[in-house]
């Protein structure tokens, strides 16, 4: 009687889980099977299809591993085909529509793009599952309302443009970014229901970018043998910011996230990552770093405890005034390793002639921004019409055609196409995202939410930085990246404590 009470009492034994293991399974063998077909032409369209018709049942059983697969791929693969030897994921045509030429996939009539199907499936998937089951909860909050709002706004410059007889298709590069942040926002605020959630976001994140920095070495080492004369940079300019947030994410954890033996990979890793951001040459994303590496240690030193707040505040004056004296020592030094870590802030005081150049262009740009802002402060000039060229700039137009509609400075370019009002509504959205961040770090004693949320504050700070000096703002996989952040803040409330 004893063996059957025992026996009777035991615990009930769960089913295995198996959706890790298909997860991986289809991470390890959709991405190769995707090149392979990518790499014929006639076989493109049937290499954008496959997967996507193998992955509809899986994510069919949880649609939160449609938003994974939309950061992955956000994060892995560029807008543009970037034409070295060893490219791998800029073929990918993720970005490009189906039947743009150098999309490849040569389907004639599909304006659309592979990234928009994979999102119009996530939400026809977790709205027809959320109503069958009569479950669906819409996101709330005030982060909501104050997205809500700005989209509003990013519509409206859509409608004025279009009435002012703005150019349609170029009014979509401006349009579809701020729809795929404002989509990625929803889906995040809607499907994160739990820490789980939340880490398997992160874990691809560290996952992707770290890859992203390994592929930018072996560019630079192996492929190019350290050779880039002529060459602007040798991977997209957002991977530059992607880069940086890896870093700051990673000093996010040291500072507050107590598991330190889960950080020892991402350690390893951050040396790698650094000189990915190095050799990159993008000196945006250099200075993002800088800034939200000063955003973070002012988090640290208000919300930590007493003690390590003295011991912070020591090491930070310590660290900047060793930066300060090797600025100093190797201020003129032009060339290797030393002169890379100089060169981004050299070049904003005694550039070299490249960075002169690129300084003069963006002057120039940033005044025929300001003039034509003031032909329309209140509500901007709305998207499609180019912007007034008073300044004479230097011909970019073959390199980049979208030259006179889409400028480096896209926190200008908010003003100049929607005006006082398109500010107004987007600083109250990012700053409705800091607070709620910085909210978190008050009231929590989660070590993880926190690190969490200082992590997202310094990376807001450095998207702003990098939208100032380059084109961050109006970027396709930017704004996804954004909108996943402020989605997840807007469900932190709601997620418990350890």
């Amino acid at each position: 009687m004893a063996v059957r009470s025992r026996a009777l009492t035991r615990a009930p034994v769960r089913p295995p889980r198996t959706g890790g293991i298909a997860f991986l399974v289809v991470l390890a063998v959709l991405p190769p099977l995707g090149l392979i077909l990518l790499s014929y032409p006639p076989l493109i369209a049937i290499g954008i299809a496959l997967p996507a018709l193998l992955l509809v049942p899986w994510i069919w059983r949880k649609p939160l591993r449609g938003l994974y697969l939309l950061l992955g791929g956000t994060l892995l693969i560029e807008v543009f085909p970037l034409h070295f030897s060893d490219s791998l994921t800029d073929r990918v045509p993720l970005f490009l529509n189906l039947n743009n030429t150098n999309s490849s996939a040569g389907i004639s009539g599909v304006a659309i793009t592979p990234a928009e199907i994979l999102m119009l499936a996530v939400v026809l998937i977790w709205v027809f599952q959320a109503i069958s089951t009569r479950s669906l909860v819409l996101p709330r909050g005030p982060l909501v309302t104050a997205y809500a709002l700005f989209a509003l706004v990013v519509v409206g410059a859509e409608l004025h443009g279009m009435i002012s007889r703005g150019n349609y298709l170029n009014s979509l590069w401006e349009l579809r970014p701020q729809a795929y942040g404002f989509v990625a926002f929803i889906l995040t605020a809607s499907l994160v229901k739990d820490r789980a959630d939340l880490r398997r976001l992160i874990y691809i994140f560290f996952a992707a970018v770290g890859f992203k920095a390994a592929l930018s070495l072996f560019r630079y080492f192996v492929t190019l043998q350290r050779n880039t004369a002529g060459i602007e940079s040798i991977m997209a300019h957002e991977e530059s910011y992607f880069f940086a947030v890896f870093l700051i994410a990673v000093l996010a954890g040291v500072l507050w996230y107590a598991q330190r033996r889960q950080l020892w990979p991402l350690l390893a890793l951050s040396p790698i990552v650094a000189l990915a951001l190095m050799v990159n040459h993008r000196r945006a994303g250099d200075l993002a770093a800088t800034v939200a590496l000063a955003v973070l240690v002012v988090l640290a030193i208000r919300f930590r405890s007493a003690v390590s707040r003295e011991r912070l505040v020591l090491l930070t004056f310590v660290a900047a005034l060793g930066g300060a004296v090797f600025l100093l020592v190797f201020w003129n030094h032009t060339y290797g390793t030393i002169g890379e870590l100089v060169r981004p802030y050299r070049s904003f005081i005694e550039p070299d002639p490249r960075d002169a150049s690129s300084n003069l262009y963006r002057a120039a740009e940033d005044a025929n921004i300001l003039i034509t802002f003031r032909s329309s402060p209140l509500v901007g000039i709305g998207f499609g019409l180019p912007m007034r060229v008073v300044y004479p700039m230097a011909d970019i137009s073959k390199i980049y055609p979208l030259w006179n509609y889409i400028p480096h400075n896209t926190l200008l370019w908010i003003g100049m196409r929607m005006g006082v009002v398109g500010y107004i509504t987007f600083f109250g959205l990012i700053g409705m995202g800091v607070l709620t961040a910085t909210r978190q770090l008050a009231i929590r004693k989660d070590p993880f939410l926190c690190a969490v949320a200082a992590g997202a504050t310094a990376a807001i700070a450095a998207e702003l930085v990098q939208g100032y000096y380059d084109l961050q703002l109006d970027s396709f996989r930017n704004l996804i990246f954004l909108g996943v952040l402020l989605g997840v803040l807007n469900q932190m409330p709601r997620l418990a404590d350890e």
